[in-house]
């Protein structure tokens, strides 16, 4: 909304959803609350700014005589109105909102987005399910102690392309915080059951989630600008989900390090790979009373 109508940041404010203003709402989840709700306020904004843009064109030809009223020469940038044609003439934004407000011009507007030319036909697998990808790499170094299973996260190297970011801090915090959920599920989050069925790990104390020891001591996020991708809000891609599937570099990790114990044997190896799990791994594989000899004060993979 402050990109389109060319104001700052700090002066939109947004509202708690409701379906006493809208009453088709959609929810914030799936990756696609920008996606959605971002080209709806940008299809509303732009339907706006045309009729600010007709009000600001008079506004400005009335004070420049030898200026021909022309609502496509109006530029909205940081919080400024002009005509392109003069650019040294500016309006405040909040001086061409007054006016239209005492011209009884709308104020008000509202969009509507689907996203288009999405399709499949599960009986011949053909069509067009997702509007685009959001590809990413990572690369990840553990320690495991070959004694307990305990198990270490030291580094984590994670590329993301994810278009053009609207807002890169916001899309940095939802990549660690995606890549972090990962990491429990892929290392410490296990459901365990009891004979009768109930369920055993269904509390922090059980159910073990990451924490702040968890996070790497190197932690790199580096985001891949794609120009080429013109087809979403602004050119972005959605990242609050993407970047969990990159923990998976975690998990090959570890089995990595234990097909290290048996001449690069590849093992078993459950998700999540608890400290358990990497135990009756190493347990299985052959060679490991070869590495029971090695003196190490701490004795790590």
């Amino acid at each position: 909304v402050a990109g389109e109508l060319g104001v700052d940041y700090e002066s939109v404010r947004v509202m708690v959803t409701s379906t006493e203003k809208n009453n088709n709402t959609a929810p914030t989840a799936a990756s696609a609350g920008t996606d959605l709700n971002g080209m709806a306020a940008a299809e509303a904004c732009q339907r706006l700014k045309q009729r600010l843009a007709e009000v600001a064109s008079r506004m400005l030809t009335d004070s420049l005589p030898n200026l021909e009223p022309d609502q496509s020469e109006i530029i909205f940038d940081q919080g400024q109105v002009w005509d392109q044609r003069c650019p040294d003439h500016t309006l405040r934004f909040e001086e061409v909102v007054n006016q239209a407000w005492m011209e009884r011009i709308s104020l008000g507007e509202r969009g509507f987005y689907r996203t288009p030319n999405i399709h499949y036909d599960r009986e011949s697998g053909q069509g067009n399910p997702f509007f685009y990808y959001t590809t990413g790499a990572s690369v990840s170094e553990v320690l495991m102690d070959r004694f307990t299973g305990e198990l270490k996260l030291q580094k984590a190297d994670l590329v993301l392309d994810i278009g053009k970011p609207i807002h890169e801090e916001i899309d940095l915090g939802q990549t660690y915080g995606g890549f972090v959920q990962g990491l429990g599920w892929v290392t410490t989050e296990e459901l365990r059951y009891a004979d009768n069925g109930s369920l055993l790990s269904y509390s922090p104390t059980t159910y073990k989630i990451p924490n702040i020891s968890d996070i790497p001591e190197h932690f790199s996020v580096e985001f891949v600008e794609n120009p080429e991708h013109q087809i979403n809000i602004w050119r972005s891609k959605a990242v609050g989900e993407p970047p969990l599937m990159l923990s998976l570099s975690v998990w090959l990790a570890v089995k990595h390090a234990l097909s290290c114990l048996d001449d690069q044997q590849i093992p078993k190896l459950s998700i999540p790979a608890t400290g358990e799990e990497i135990l009756r791994r190493m347990d299985e594989l052959k060679g490991l009373q070869n590495f029971s000899t090695i003196e190490s004060e701490i004795p790590l993979i």
